[in-house]
Parts: C-alpha cells; structure tokens; sequence
C-alpha cells in the first residue's frame, strides 16, 4: 500500500487510517472526534489490520499504517484538538521566541518509558539528533523536523529547539507519533533491530511482533499522563491488542463477522456498503487530512514530461467513473492538491480539469498527436504511459486500472506494472514510471513542500520549479495565518496550472467495529487511539 506520511506526511503507499464509536452523519455514520467510554471497562481486542507496516519505528517509517498503530505506543510533547489548537501532554508548557526560531519547552516530570528510562530533556535531544543522523535514515520524521538547527537541554526538564528560520508547523508536527519520544536505552540496545522492539512512553507496550503475523500490544500498567482532553487519568482499559495482518479484504470481513476480531481497519468499500447498516457494526469514516488520494504524473519521464499530454490525460479520465469502479461510489472526489478539511484548501479548483474527451483530443492534436489505428501518436510512436502500481494496495490498485481504461478508451496506450514494495520505491525514485495512485496524508499545508519541493526525498516527481519553491518555503516560515494560506493558494496554483497530479478523492478510512467495542476514538490525522475504548458485556 503506497503511503507517504509525515504530521507534515504520510504517502500511503496506497491507504487507510480509522476510528470508532457512536453518533451520526450520512446513514449513522460519523464524522468527527469521538466519545467517552462510560461503563465497565476491560477487555481485549483483535483488530484485522491490512497490510504489515515497514517498521514501527517512528524515527524511521514513512507509511501510514506504522503511525496507525504507534499512537497508542507514543506519546506527544503537545496534543492537537479538532480545532487546531494545543494542549499540554508531555510537555507543560511552551513559548516561541525569535520571530518564530526558538520553541522552548517545560517537560513533565515523573514519566517513564516503558522500560523504565526516566523521560527527560536529555532524552529528548537524544531522539532529535537519533532522527537527523543519516545513518537512521528517517523518512518522515526528519521531514517533520523541518529547518532545525538544534535541540538542547537548558535544565533537567528545559528543552529548546532552534530553528534556521520560522517554522510555523512546527507544534502540528510535534503533535504526531512521528516525533514521539523514544526510549534511548532501548534504540542503543537493539541497534539496527530496534524497530521490532520498539519503547515509547504510551498506553500501550509492545509486547511481540512475529513477521508476516502481526503485532501484540499490552497495557502499560504504569501509564499515568494523559493529556486533559481524554478526560481521565490512569491505564488504559484493555489489556491487549492483537492486530492480525488480514491482507484478504473477504478474510478480514469473515473475521470481523465470525467474531475472531472486533475491529477491521481499513475495510474494503465493499464490505462498508455491506455491514454500515448493520446494528452488531459501529461504522465510521475518519478523515485523514493533507493531499488526499491522488496521481502524480513524472514529469521527468516521457511522455508525462509535455505539460500539454498531462493535461490532455486530466481531461481523458472520468473521475467519477474511477471512483465509482474502484471504491462503489463511497468517497467524495477531490480537484486540487490539497483536500478539503486541511488548512489551505481552495475551492475554486473544484471542477478544474473535469472530463471532456474533446478538449483532450485538442490538447494532443495542437502537440502534433494523431490517432492512428485508435491510438494516439507521433512520429510513428503510439502515446504510451506506465502505471506503476503496488503490491496489495487494495483500491489504489484498482483505481490504476479505471484510469487505465479511460486512458485506452481514449486512445493512450496505458499499461500497468504491479511491484512489491522495495522495488515499487526504487522505479519511483529512478523516474521509471508515468502515473502512480498513493495518498500523501498531512494535517498541515506543508506536506506541499515534501511533495514538490526542489531535492526533497518525496518529490518523485522531478518537479523542481523557482517559484513554487519560494512559495513553498515562504509558507513554512510564516506564521500570520491569512498570508500563509494566501501563499498555499498561490502554489496549489501553479501545481494545477501544470497538472502535476490527478486529484481522485477525499482520504478517509472506513472501519467497522464490533458494537461491543466502545470509546475508540480518531485522533487528529485519522490515527485510531485506543486509549479509552474497552469492551463492554
């Protein structure tokens, strides 16, 4: 499953993420942060996750089911509410300082990691200088560190971070489990294996992990700072989570149904039509900010390299009709990089470059194509584009292949390759590809830098322009939030101007919980926390 992530990201190398508990929006669905449990608490939970993440170490991965399950193992220095404002959690308190450059924080006494390691200002610039050495090789928290100069510890329980210039998100990201703190006795015992053996300061401890099988959390019988928003103090409720890699869409329905697990993350669309109305079900869909679910088109690669035939492929491809094959209809569409619900969405792409075989037709006509035999050419060359695809990406693959047939109904000769993960990654960065569907989830406009930004790890595309750049980096340093949004505004512009993507639909992620499973929540980003769900009688 393609998934990029960062707080800032995660390209879900295609997708999910989740949540669970009560209340209504379309058919008794929500839509929102949930509930607080109310009964006896206790229990434990099976949860059938699709895909096994490359590794859990926040420090490292970059996909977004890896930070799925590190919530409930990480904590946060800040916890992010629903309406994008701050609350203490590991940290007490904080000031900016410096125009935006300095962010100094007050760190709880009294924590502990999971294995007993004092949580402390000097474990805190451990992490941070653990993320930025090369030789971890971090993909999305090192991103999410921005333009930091330093960490230092002023005092026992004083942290400051110093910056190269303002970084406005810098406490949206710290907010994730990206950045969550790690036990630094436990990263210099097991070394290159840690990921398996992972320590935060969380609710839950990993208990095993067995590859190809999946993961066992347990309580952590010493948790005891919670952030104020969850309303209480102390353990957790259950005692452990299994999640039980359930690759099968049809497997993990079975298994929901038969009872071997109460929750399903991530469930086919097919299964979600299916049970949403059930009453043994909790249905929920769980927004996950940042680009959505999207295409990105190499523009270094021909023929996506000629702005005229990406736009021509834009026009060519019903997105409705995509989404309908793909996902039965169950998702809204999306127009522009940046989806609705994140800061910085603009509405006035919706509708850009909506389906019309003609003004395709004309695009490649005035570029010197012809259709020949049914295809497009030039020169004697059929107009060819490579959809590279990845192994068990569930609808992102079969969104490939809806886009595929439109293309070929149009006359682009569109074929599609099917890679395992490592190998998926390899031809993206070597420009061996044309179209790849993915999710870039974010829950800050910043993600837009990662994506395009000149030289960044995620700019696959090989889109390094002048202007969008400046742009780019002018929207991280600035903290006035009306000029910062004009500034996304102006390079989700230029983005769309040179139809750098194909905007397909919202990420969301649809879960099915057993009615008895209660007080699951969705944290910020659509990340599923356990922390007050319990099962009841």
């Amino acid at each position: 499953m393609p998934s990029v992530r960062t707080w800032l990201g995660v390209v879900t190398l295609p997708a999910l993420l989740v949540a669970a508990a009560g209340a209504a929006a379309p058919a008794a669905l929500a839509r929102s942060h949930a509930v607080r449990p109310a009964a006896a608490k206790g229990g434990t939970i099976t949860d059938a996750f699709p895909i096994q993440p490359d590794t859990l170490n926040p420090a490292q991965t970059g996909d977004t089911v890896a930070i799925q399950i590190d919530r409930n193992i990480f904590d946060s220095l800040v916890y992010e509410t629903p309406q994008g404002t701050f609350q203490p959690w590991l940290a007490t308190g904080w000031k900016i300082t410096d125009g935006g450059k300095t962010y100094t924080f007050q760190l709880r006494k009294g924590v502990t990691f999971q294995d007993g390691t004092p949580f402390n200002a000097q474990a805190m610039v451990f992490n941070v200088n653990y993320i930025r050495n090369p030789k971890t090789h971090s993909i999305g928290a090192v991103g999410a560190l921005g333009p930091i100069v330093s960490a230092t510890a002023t005092g026992p329980y004083t942290v400051v971070f110093r910056f190269k210039t303002p970084y406005a998100p810098f406490l949206t990201n710290l907010a994730s489990p990206e950045l969550g703190p790690q036990s630094p006795t436990a990263i210099k015992k097991w070394g290159s294996s840690y990921g398996d053996h992972i320590v935060g300061t969380g609710p839950f401890t990993l208990e095993s992990y067995t590859s190809g099988t999946g993961f066992v959390l347990v309580r952590n019988p010493h948790y005891d700072w919670a952030p104020a928003a969850y309303g209480r103090n102390g353990p957790a409720y259950l005692s452990k989570i299994t999640y039980d890699f359930t690759t099968s869409p049809t497997v993990a329905q079975e298994s929901l149904q038969t009872g071997e697990s109460q929750v399903l993350e991530g469930a086919s669309t097919i299964a979600f039509k299916d049970l949403k109305s059930n009453p043994a079900y909790t249905a929920m869909y769980v927004p996950i900010n940042g680009a959505g679910v999207y295409a990105p088109m190499d523009v270094k690669t021909a023929p996506t390299n000629d702005l005229k035939v990406r736009q021509a492929i834009l026009y060519a491809i019903n997105r409705q009709g995509v989404e309908d094959l793909a996902d039965q209809g169950q998702y809204q569409l999306t127009w522009g990089p940046i989806q609705k619900g994140t800061f910085g969405y603009d509405p006035k792409f919706n509708g850009m470059y909506s389906y019309n075989p003609k003004k395709a037709a004309q695009l490649l006509q005035s570029d010197g194509y012809k259709k020949v035999g049914g295809f497009w050419t030039k020169g004697g060359k059929k107009l060819t584009v490579q959809i590279n695809l990845f192994a068990g990406g569930g609808d992102f693959d079969t969104y490939g292949t809806a886009i595929q047939g439109y293309l070929l109904k149009f006359g682009i000769d569109a074929t599609t390759q099917t890679l395992e993960q490592s190998a998926w990654t390899s031809e993206q960065i070597a420009h061996k590809w044309n179209i790849t569907p993915l999710q870039f989830s974010s829950v800050d406009p910043d993600v837009m830098r990662l994506e395009f930004g000149c030289g960044q790890y995620f700019d696959w595309i090989g889109f390094c322009n002048k202007q969008l750049d400046n742009l780019l980096n002018q929207g991280l340093a600035t903290t006035n939030t009306a000029q910062r949004q004009a500034i996304y505004w102006k390079a989700e512009t230029i983005v769309m101007d040179n139809a750098l993507v194909i905007p397909l639909r919202l990420d969301e992620n649809l879960d099915l919980l057993s009615v008895k499973v209660k007080g699951v929540t969705d944290y910020i980003g659509g990340d599923l926390d356990f922390y007050n769900a319990y099962v009841s009688p």
